[in-house]
C-alpha cells in the first residue's frame, strides 16, 4: 500500500463538515480580508501562548520578514541564525540586504548557544534562534546572551507551535516570535499563513500597520 508523504485530501474528507459552515459563514459576510474571524484568531493565539500582541499575516516568511525589518534590520548590519532550517530563514535577512551569520547545531538540531558568543560582531544586530520539528531552542541562555550585547530576538516559530521551553510558549521569549500555517504545518490553513506574537506594543503597531 503507497502511503503519500502529505495527504491534504484525505485532512478534507475528516474536516469538511465542519469546515464548510465556517467557509460560508465567512464568504457570506464579504470579510475576505481581516475581519471579526481574523480578531477572533488573533485573540485566541494571544490567550494560548500568554502574549499580549498577535497580528495574522500571509505566510511565516512575511511574518520573519516584517519583523526584522520592524527591529531596524538594514543593509550591512548582521544577524545569527543557523544553517539548518527553511530557506525563508536565510532568505529573509538577504532580502532586507543584511547578512547571515551561520552558528553551528546540537544533536536535537537547534543552535548551540555555547557558540553564539563567538559570532557576534559590532555588525551583529539579533539572534534569530530556530525553533527547529517542535523542539524550543535555549531561551534562557539566548535571552542572556541578547541581552549582555544589546541584541533584538527574532524567534523562528514556525515549527514549534504550542511548543513549551522552561514555563513559556515558543514566541513568547524573543521581541517577535514568527509562526507559519502553512498546509504542512501543525496548525495549518487553507492555504498559506502565518502571524507575529509580541508583548512589545510599539513594535505590534508597526507590523499591524
Amino acid at each position: 500500500m503507497f502511503i503519500p508523504y502529505v495527504n491534504l485530501k484525505k485532512q478534507w474528507k475528516e474536516e469538511r463538515k465542519y469546515l464548510l459552515p465556517i467557509i460560508d459563514k465567512i464568504l457570506a459576510s464579504g470579510d475576505y480580508v481581516g475581519g471579526n474571524e481574523v480578531e477572533k484568531f488573533e485573540k485566541n493565539v494571544c490567550k494560548k501562548f500568554n502574549t499580549k500582541f498577535s497580528v495574522s499575516l500571509n505566510s511565516g516568511t512575511d511574518a520573519l520578514t516584517l519583523s526584522l525589518h520592524t527591529i531596524g534590520i538594514k543593509k550591512g548590519d548582521e544577524v545569527i541564525t543557523t544553517p539548518n532550517s527553511f530557506i525563508a530563514s536565510t532568505s529573509v535577512i538577504i532580502h532586507l540586504g543584511a547578512r547571515p551569520v551561520f552558528v553551528d547545531v546540537n544533536k536535537d538540531q537547534n543552535i548551540n548557544i555555547n557558540k553564539i558568543e563567538n559570532a557576534i560582531t559590532k555588525k551583529t544586530k539579533a539572534i534569530m534562534p530556530v525553533h527547529l520539528t517542535g523542539r524550543m531552542c535555549e531561551m534562557d541562555s539566548i535571552m542572556q546572551i541578547a541581552k549582555k550585547y544589546g541584541l533584538a530576538v527574532i524567534e523562528d516559530a514556525a515549527q514549534s507551535i504550542g511548543s513549551k521551553y522552561i514555563d513559556k510558549f515558543s514566541g513568547n521569549y524573543g521581541n517577535i516570535g514568527c509562526f507559519s500555517t502553512h498546509p504542512l504545518k501543525n496548525l495549518n490553513a487553507s492555504g498559506d499563513g502565518g502571524f507575529i506574537t509580541t508583548n512589545n506594543k510599539i513594535l505590534y503597531s508597526k507590523i499591524k500597520s
